[in-house]
Order: C-alpha cells, then structure tokens, then sequence
C-alpha cells in the first residue's frame, strides 16, 4: 500500500495563473478605454465652450461698430467743418481711436479684428435768416445753382413769406429746378393775394394739367421729403405735388431760378437741404463753397458733413472667423 502525499497538478495552478492576469488585462483595458472616453467628452465640451465664447466675442466686437461710427457720425456733424476733407478728417480721427484701442483689447484676448470704413461727406446747406433765396456772392443773381452732382437728399425743406412771393400763378414765379441732365421736376411757388394763399405747383402754374397745392397762411414750409405744406402753428397738408423723386433719377442738379427780377424778390425766407457728394456743392482754390458762406458766418452757409458710412469688419480667434458688412445711414431720405 502506497503512503504519502498526493499533489496538485502543475497544469491547473497554471491555467488559474493565466486566467487571472487576462481577467486582470480586460479590467486595466476597460478603465484605460474609460479614461479616454472620459477625457475625450471633457476635451469635447471645453472644445464646445471655447468656440461658443470666441464666437460670442465676436459678435459683440461686430455690434460694437455701429455705436461707435454712431458717436463720430454725431460728433463730426455737429461741428462746423469747412471743407469735405475737414469733416472726413475728423471723422477718421475719431472714430480711429477706438478702432485702435478695438484691436488691442483683441490683440491681449489672442483675437484679431480689424475695420475698414469709407465715409460718404456731403453738406448741410443753410439759411437760417429771412433774405433773398439769392447766392452769398452774388445778391443780384436771378437763377444760381445750388448743388450739382447730388446723389441722395434728406432734409429738403423751404420756408417762404407769404407777402414776398409773386403775386400770379404764372411762369415768373420763384422756381425749384431739379434735374438729371435729361429730365427737369420744376416746382413754381407763389401767391395768391385775394385769398392769402401760397401756392405750390408741379410745373408750368398756366398748364391745367399741373397738380398744385395750396395753403391759407402768411408763412409755409414746403417739406419735399415729407410731402406736406405746413403753416405757422404746424398745421400741415398732404401735397403730391412735391414728390420729385419719383421723377428723376441719378445724379442730381438743384436749381433756384426766378429768384428776383430787376432787385424784386419773388421768394423770401429760409431753407434746410442736406445733400450727400462731397463734391456737389462748388467750392474756390481752398475747396470752400464759393456761394455759400461759412458756418457761423451770415446766410447762407454750406457745412461739410458725413452723410453715411460704409464699413466691413473681420474678428478672427482660433477657428472662429466673424466678417460684417453694413451700412450706417441714419438720415430719412427724400432722394
């Protein structure tokens, strides 16, 4: 009879050895594989985050244009700028500061941003004192050009003396002369003493087809723009008769004709016209309007102003990339 001790096969502590480290093996590969996938979700949202806050960066760079072309717009047009390159010269300083101090603040946040603009000038053309519609350098002139090459008109509005305008619905009344070359939109502007009417009429006053307005009232403002006849207490009328703009098109000439007639006025008052063209209005050696006055000085005066703003702006950080085009035009336009 066999006595001793039986022993346990090498072959099966083998194969426990070998299943423990494949079990180990699948455990240290499924925590790896969910690191990875842990980190890949955290990389992703901040991935996610970034992007959403560059982007929201840039909006905001872009909105902040308008505002800021807004304060130089306002602040240039406000000031009495002489010439067209005056009030483009202050209008790029302006609003240059804070497109510079702009590209800094993106600079320091990794960003970059940049503006063009192109100012659009025209002039704020005024006579804010009762006298003659006759040029400031020439008083005894019957017809005179007041802008030529106009190419959008806002304000457009005259105020006249009943008591100084022809007396007669006939062709030698004071005349507005708007025209492109081809085309002529004239508007005749006179009394009708009997009645105490001022009178307005698209065309030749004696021609039956003409449509007029009138108004029963010692002064009236013509607003081309908004097509109305107002008296004193700003009691106003639709009149159709004033749409010009429907007319004629392009570039614009605007003429005052049948002024006066051998030193008697036929038209008295003020006016307000703001044109856009810097060189719409004729200036001397200097490039000072030649008959126009400065601002300040005696009526009437012609201001360079920046009419609109035409601008483009590029905000660029890491792969968010924001191009905006627009167009600052604040001024309700009769043309």
């Amino acid at each position: 009879m066999y006595e001793g001790t039986l022993s346990r096969p090498m072959s099966d502590d083998a194969d426990r050895g070998q299943l423990l480290v494949i079990v180990g093996l699948i455990i240290a590969v499924s925590f790896i594989g969910l690191a990875v996938a842990l980190n890949a979700a955290i990389f992703t949202e901040n991935l996610s985050t970034r992007e959403s806050v560059d982007a929201e960066e840039a909006a905001a760079y872009s909105a902040d244009v308008e505002p800021a072309i807004g304060d130089a717009y306002d602040e240039t047009n406000d000031g009495s700028a002489a010439t067209a390159a005056d009030a483009r010269g202050k209008f790029g300083a302006l609003l240059g500061e804070w497109e510079t101090a702009r590209e800094r603040e993106a600079a320091r946040e990794g960003a970059d941003f940049g503006l063009n603009r192109a100012a659009h000038v025209g002039w704020r053309l005024e006579q804010g004192a009762n006298r003659s519609f006759a040029p400031a350098n020439d008083d005894t002139a019957t017809d005179w050009t007041v802008a030529d090459g106009v190419r959008n008109i806002s304000a457009f509005e005259l105020s006249v003396d009943r008591a100084k305008l022809y007396d007669g619905a006939d062709a030698s009344a004071f005349r507005l002369n708007v025209s492109n070359g081809t085309t002529h939109w004239e508007l005749y502007v006179y009394q009708d003493s009997t009645n105490g009417d001022i009178n307005v009429s698209e065309g030749d006053p004696t021609d039956p087809s003409s449509e007029n307005c009138s108004l029963t009232a010692d002064r009236a403002v013509i607003d081309l723009r908004n097509e109305k006849l107002r008296n004193e207490t700003l009691a106003e009328e639709d009149c159709s008769a004033l749409n010009f703009s429907s007319a004629v098109s392009g570039p614009l000439v605007v003429r005052y004709e049948n002024v006066q007639d051998g030193g008697s006025e036929r038209v008295n008052g003020t006016y307000r016209v703001v044109v856009n063209g810097s060189d719409a209005v004729a200036t001397d050696g200097n490039d000072e309007p030649e008959r126009f006055n400065a601002s300040g000085a005696s009526a009437p005066t012609a201001t360079a102003v920046v009419y609109a703003v035409s601008y483009d702006t590029h905000y660029r950080r890491n792969d968010v990339v924001h191009d905006r085009e627009g167009r600052y035009a604040p001024r309700a336009e009769a043309y």
